[in-house]
């Protein structure tokens, strides 16, 4: 029962990579759409170079002053600092600089503006 299932799999797999050989050497295939097989061929085969680690020509982009956020830097390092649970709780926090309640939630446990 597995060996059939990998077996159709398999040959599911090699059925699409037969087509897009077949699409791209068409004479009738656009340029675009040669362009959009070959880029989605070399984002796949980034993602797997990368590994999951950024890239360092990306990393200047990281930078608030590079994104359109809310928040900046200092701004984050003030909420970490002023929250205070059941004193200066999230809600307050959120109304004081115009976010949400998640978005202090998770400036607080690390998840957003993890750098800061």
């Amino acid at each position: 029962m597995e060996y059939r299932l990998l077996k159709i799999i398999f040959m599911d797999i090699k059925r699409i990579q037969d087509e897009i050989k077949r699409i791209q050497s068409s004479a009738y295939a656009k340029k675009t759409d040669k362009q959009l097989i070959s880029y989605d061929t070399l984002s796949e085969l980034y993602k797997q170079q990368c590994q999951g680690i950024q890239p360092k020509a990306l990393v200047k982009y990281n930078d608030s002053e590079n994104r359109r956020t809310k928040l900046n830097k200092e701004q984050v390092r003030e909420i970490r600092r002023k929250y205070n649970p059941h004193v200066y709780g999230k809600k307050r926090l959120a109304i004081e600089y115009g976010v949400s309640v998640s978005v202090i939630y998770r400036i607080i446990k690390g998840v957003m503006w993890k750098t800061t």
